[in-house]
């Protein structure tokens, strides 16, 4: 008989860790809790008439293609809807620059398996999200993040890091940003600084990985052009995902990336799960054939502008004097700062027995770091349980200061 079975566990496996956010979703099962923790989009607007009829629609006209294995790079038709997305923007865009993937995460650990090897360095924003660096955790890479502001990274501390990394023969793999909407922070990073990001990445030769799945969730405020759209040199890798526009359900996402990465990528991906359901991929490309993604785009935006200036008034009105908050224009979260003295680690049972949950700040920062803040969503609770919660959040922190 093994005696100890987790000796078996590869360098790898022993590095993981278990997903902060994950495990909060059990607690805001319980009854009468209300969850800001969750990533999840607001339920009311998945176009479950519309995709009833295209699905069944697909098994009527195609269902042999629809129940049988698919290529690993994704469906062609889908893959052409995404480059048409993706050309809004940038016209370059073509169907054998797109991979789809099962849901942007895969996105991060096929990247991840291409370009990491055990303490190769991974720049990042601090902070940053959770699955980014639980993938390239997996991998046993270095992190080393970039302190933010409301205008996003900051490119003076970037350019001194990059610096001094050089100074020392040392090269980041490559620097991953949330570009749009920060999760966890809720902010964008400016024009300037995406412009002058594409120029340090240019002189030290180091790719960007750019996440950007809450993009087209702008509900105030003009766009700035995606990263990959000002790319003149092909050195930006673009995650994009169906999970925050359509529906998370159907598991879709996808990489963008320059042809010469992309072969690797196709047979990282086969390693993992051969091909993504052909069934999900023809129901996704068809309700983008029919022109139902734009519309269900403003429905989102329309949404989630309300819902989140309900939780910036709540906070407003009940948060107690030296407790600070971001104010996004887009996207799924806002992050809270408390007094540096008061940590949201030590609060959080206290707030799950008030019947309010959210996600520590500290789990963002690859440096540990952060103890004072936390992440609240406005997606998914309705406006009345923002409404409340926020009150019993803000009652909760007053009691403790």
């Amino acid at each position: 008989m093994i005696k100890d079975l987790t000796a078996f566990y590869s360098k790898n496996a022993q590095g993981m860790k278990r997903s902060e956010i994950r495990e909060l979703l059990k607690i805001s099962r319980i009854p009468g809790m209300i969850s800001f923790a969750g990533g999840l989009p607001a339920s009311e607007t998945f176009p479950v008439k519309e995709l009833e009829e295209i699905s069944c629609e697909i098994l009527r006209q195609k269902g042999a293609t629809a129940l049988q294995y698919g290529t690993t790079e994704g469906e062609a038709v889908l893959r052409e809807e995404i480059s048409k997305w993706m050309m809004r923007e940038k016209s370059t865009i073509r169907p054998e620059n797109i991979l789809v993937t099962a849901g942007s995460q895969q996105g991060l650990d096929i990247v991840s398996k291409v370009f990491l090897d055990p303490r190769d360095i991974v720049v990042m924003e601090l902070p940053s999200y959770i699955g980014g660096l639980q993938a390239f955790a997996s991998y046993r890479a270095k992190m080393i993040g970039v302190p933010q502001d409301d205008d996003g990274m900051r490119m003076d501390l970037l350019e001194n890091l990059l610096t001094k990394l050089a100074d020392t023969n040392k090269k980041p793999k490559f620097i991953y940003v949330v570009p749009d909407f920060q999760n966890p922070s809720g902010v964008t990073l400016s024009l300037e600084r995406r412009k002058k990001l594409l120029e340090l990445a240019y002189h030290y030769e180091v790719p960007i990985l750019e996440d950007s799945p809450y993009r087209d969730l702008r509900f105030r405020g003009e766009p700035i052009p995606a990263i990959y759209s000002l790319d003149k040199q092909s050195q930006v890798i673009a995650l994009g995902t169906f999970s925050k526009i359509l529906c998370p359900g159907l598991r879709l996402a996808w990489i963008m990336a320059p042809s010469e990465w992309m072969d690797r990528m196709v047979v990282a991906k086969q390693a993992m799960d051969l091909c993504c359901p052909t069934y999900n991929q023809l129901i996704v490309a068809e309700f983008m054939k029919r022109g139902l993604m734009r519309k269900q785009v403003e429905n989102i935006r329309n949404l989630y502008g309300r819902k989140v200036e309900v939780m910036l008034a709540a906070l407003k009105k009940h948060m107690p004097k030296g407790v600070t908050w971001t104010n996004p224009e887009g996207g799924l979260f806002l992050w809270v700062r408390l007094p540096k003295h008061i940590s949201a680690n030590d609060l959080l049972p206290k707030a799950i027995a008030n019947k309010v949950a959210y996600v520590i700040g500290s789990a963002f920062h690859c440096s540990g770091k952060g103890q004072n803040t936390l992440r609240l969503n406005f997606s998914y609770p309705t406006e009345q349980q923002i409404d409340e919660g926020i009150q019993r959040l803000a009652k909760m922190i007053r009691e403790n200061m």
